[in-house]
């Protein structure tokens, strides 16, 4: 079923009681859940009936969909259903099978799609680019920009937030609820928006004028660190259990131990590296992202390559120190 449709109908039917009943002078109401797949491809060649619900006088039935999973209505409570709808879309890890990813030898804006292969458990080919190599790759790639993604039939996928985004997809990282899964994407939105701040601070001052805008960009007042007060409460709003945006590990969350990790790992000149201290629920989700046993092992991975932590770059490092907050 390559092309389907899913239409919900729900069909409430009120019938009096009948005259020998009359006594109880009752009304009973039936609600019909029917879940009709429409197969779009080759017209309506088949319909899929599923066996109705009763539901008992005002308490509506819970539909599912002829795949089992949720139907969810119109009118719904967002902060119930960020924490209880944080099923992913079902994966497929064929699509991804045989991929390699090539980047920089920093952590960068492809670190997030790094981590979420791993937690995956895809197994892809982490190709670095050293920078002096640079000019000869850009011209072979789809935007003249990295990371780019190529599966095993040589497709290319680039720009980093999509490519994310198609891997949190295919490994059970990315919501299936519309409603989280924009919430997923909203925050990732925000995350960009605190990198393109972090940068523009300062441009075009000598070095020492620069960290010292920057300084006061991420102090109490400043720019960067108004945005990072909203990410923390945002967090606090939509995640829980150490989670960026619902109750699980998600493409959201890994984001945030990344690019956090960026802004504070020495990327910029000028952040201090305790930048975050004040915001508890970003802390909980670098700790949370950090102790992953997948994240654990992929970076142990990547200290034995090295042989050494300290041949890691800074941002990495303070990527693996999160294990430890």
């Amino acid at each position: 079923f390559e092309e389907t449709e899913c239409l919900i109908i729900t069909i409430t039917i009120s019938t009096q009681a009948s005259a020998a009943l009359a006594p109880m002078r009752t009304w009973t109401a039936v609600t019909l859940a029917l879940s009709v797949a429409i197969i779009a491809s080759g017209g309506c060649q088949a319909l899929l009936f599923r066996q109705p619900a009763i539901a008992a006088r005002g308490r509506p039935a819970t539909a599912t969909s002829t795949n089992g999973g949720p139907c969810h209505s119109q009118r719904r409570t967002i902060g119930a259903s960020m924490m209880a709808a944080t099923s992913a879309v079902t994966p497929d890890e064929s699509v991804l099978a045989g991929c390699k990813l090539t980047y920089f030898g920093i952590p960068g804006r492809g670190e997030a799609i790094r981590l979420a292969l791993a937690i995956g458990e895809v197994e892809f080919e982490d190709k670095r680019v050293p920078f002096p190599a640079w000019s000869k790759v850009k011209p072979t790639t789809p935007w003249g920009t990295l990371p780019v993604l190529e599966l095993a039939d040589g497709s290319q996928l680039a720009q980093a937030r999509s490519v994310l985004r198609f891997v949190g997809k295919h490994t059970s990282l990315y919501p299936a609820d519309p409603l989280v899964a924009q919430r997923v994407d909203e925050l990732m939105d925000a995350l960009e928006d605190l990198g393109a701040t972090i940068n523009n601070v300062g441009q075009g001052l000598a070095k020492e004028e620069k960290e010292a805008a920057r300084l006061v960009a991420v102090s109490e007042g400043g720019a960067v660190y108004d945005i990072l007060a909203k990410i923390d409460a945002f967090i606090q709003a939509n995640g829980t259990g150490g989670y960026a945006v619902g109750a699980e590990m998600n493409i959201a969350s890994i984001l945030t131990f990344t690019n956090i990790g960026r802004l504070v790992g020495g990327v910029f000149y000028g952040v201090p590296p305790t930048v975050c201290n004040p915001f508890l629920n970003i802390q909980h989700v670098r700790k949370t992202v950090g102790i992953n046993p997948a994240v654990i092992a992929w970076y142990d991975a990547r200290i034995d390559q090295q042989k050494s932590l300290d041949k890691l770059s800074p941002a990495e490092q303070i990527l693996v120190g999160c294990r430890n907050m």
